[in-house]
């Protein structure tokens, strides 16, 4: 079973980038259909792993329940009772399309686009307001702690984020090299003893044609949620 820090379907180094790789948590319960055994996934998957994968249906499918299902109960791994509860994200589909849907939270101002070929987006209501302006949303300038499954030699910190990737030996699961300049990436810190890095990258993110024509007329009508909206909910 590869390390929560490694892609769950190439067992490669996954560091997360926003619309490139991210995580799912192993509290979601969702089964893993790479998995020899029976098992839910809990760790990072490279998109472009996901999109090559002839799995990525099932995948689909299963995260997309996940995504609209709020607290629910699934059978456990070997059918056994108890049945366990599962906590979905409560999100209603507001547009499906030939290549990915649209999901809104019931209880506060964030969307999900998940493509039909597996890999997802989440955006908030400052990317909405970009997108009404035809300009492309980035993602929010936020920390990410990743471990790293292997050792890397050099000053890590000095690394860019081609350089980074290249040295985990995985720069060809990410986009090219000339389109990862376009990330805003900033080295934070690093831990040497527990190989512990954190990093923020601010990233493009790339919405399907589709959904960026549904979402800029969408949001010319959405009323944001306010606080005693969220108090009711």
């Amino acid at each position: 079973m590869p390390d929560i820090n490694e892609c769950q379907i190439c067992g490669d180094p996954a560091p997360p980038i926003p619309g490139q790789c991210d995580g799912v948590a192993g509290y979601r319960l969702i089964r893993d259909p790479w998995s020899e055994l029976p098992s839910f996934l809990d760790g990072n998957i490279h998109f472009s792993c996901l999109e090559a994968s002839e799995k990525r249906t099932q995948f689909h499918d299963e995260f997309t329940r996940m995504v609209q299902a709020g607290h629910e109960e699934i059978q456990s791994l070997d059918n056994s009772p108890p049945p366990l509860t599962r906590m979905g994200l409560g999100m209603t589909q507001i547009f499906s399309g030939s290549t990915c849907s649209v999901f809104q939270s019931n209880v506060s101002d964030r969307w999900m686009i998940i493509k039909r070929t597996g890999p997802w987006v989440r955006l908030q209501l400052e990317d909405l307001l970009e997108i009404g302006r035809s300009r492309k949303p980035r993602s929010p300038a936020e920390v990410v702690t990743y471990r790293l499954p292997l050792d890397v030699k050099g000053d890590i910190g000095a690394y860019s984020l081609p350089e980074l990737l290249n040295a985990l030996g995985v720069a060809n699961k990410y986009t090219p090299a000339d389109e990862l300049a376009d990330v805003d990436y900033e080295f934070v810190d690093y831990y040497p003893p527990k190989r512990i890095l954190e990093y923020m990258a601010r990233a493009p993110l790339v919405i399907p044609e589709e959904a960026r024509f549904f979402l800029a007329d969408y949001i010319e009508e959405y009323t944001p949620v306010s606080f005693d909206d969220e108090e009711r909910a």
